[in-house]
């Protein structure tokens, strides 16, 4: 059974924020509805914000007071984290995302950027993959980088990837993803049958926010549903879903793909959750429980 946090969220979620994405709330209300409902939590302790470009991109930078500042004479690079938020390509920003990072940072003990890349539709795809390209560039420059995201931000990621790997730039060390939107023409069946489950995000403004992202590109274009694309040579990736989700389908054929192209991958089932429930990381034992999944599986990379 569910912990008690998580079925009361579950009910102020379906109360309060799954009106909120519909088409016709109107992009603005949503971004700020969203901003807003996040800033209600308070950002962990022992992380440190600054609010510094990242290859020119806007970015949180977040440091867990465990890391300190390399010395002159330090010659081993340290790995740092990229991720990429949430939000359908079209609301998100690290204001609704800064305190679930800010707790992955420190949990896994990494100098994390959230960067804050260009929504559509004022500015439509390919916008965010460049934006994101230019970021990666810049960390890699320095060392290793972990790459993460939810949602359109974990497709993004994966987007990311198989572009760096096009351009064979150095390749990721590993990919951690928070259930990821890989199929913007939303053909996979949990889309319908789950809609009801689901208590977070609606199977219209999936839709919606595809259409807003793509322009009249077409959908299937492994550049904008990244579960189609080439997964060879991708890295050991951590796949995180919630049983109840409309993109349940996303995380299992991508699971299942990866692993036909030879992919060190884990998926990751929690039973009874809803889209991102790691949001709540700060309340609820089941998203602490992966976080701490996340820490285990990046220290894994790491040895």
């Amino acid at each position: 059974m569910a912990s008690l946090s998580a079925r009361l969220t579950r009910t102020l979620l379906r109360t309060l924020v799954q009106p909120t994405f519909t088409p016709g709330f109107g992009l603005k209300r949503q971004r700020q509805r969203l901003n807003t409902l996040q800033q209600l939590m308070p950002m962990p302790f022992g992380v440190r914000k600054q609010t510094t470009p990242c290859g020119g991109i806007p970015a949180w930078r977040l440091t867990p007071a465990t890391i300190h500042e390399a010395s002159p004479t330090q010659t081993i690079p340290q790995t740092v984290l990229l991720y990429l938020h949430g939000g359908g390509y079209v609301v998100g920003s690290p204001t609704s995302h800064g305190e679930m990072v800010a707790r992955i940072a420190r949990q896994c003990n990494l100098d994390t950027w959230l960067i804050d890349y260009r929504l559509a539709p004022e500015h439509p795809a390919p916008a965010a993959l460049q934006d994101a390209l230019r970021a990666y560039r810049t960390l890699r420059a320095q060392g290793p980088v972990i790459i993460a995201g939810d949602s359109a931000g974990g497709g993004l990621s994966l987007t990311l990837t198989a572009a760096i790997l096009e351009q064979q730039l150095p390749r990721p060390q590993a990919l951690v993803l928070f259930s990821p939107w890989c199929d913007l023409s939303c053909s996979g069946a949990s889309i319908n049958e789950r809609d009801e489950r689901e208590v977070l995000l609606q199977a219209e403004w999936l839709r919606y926010a595809a259409e807003q992202y793509a322009g009249d590109q077409d959908l299937g274009h492994p550049h904008l549903s990244p579960l189609h694309a080439d997964f060879c040579d991708f890295p050991p990736t951590l796949i995180q879903v919630g049983s109840e989700e409309i993109l349940y389908d996303d995380s299992c054929r991508l699971a299942q793909r990866m692993r036909h192209a030879g992919v060190d991958v884990t998926l990751s089932e929690y039973p009874q959750m809803w889209h991102v429930f790691q949001l709540h990381a700060g309340y609820m034992p089941e998203a602490r429980q992966a976080l701490n999944e996340v820490a285990a599986f990046i220290r894994q990379q790491a040895e």
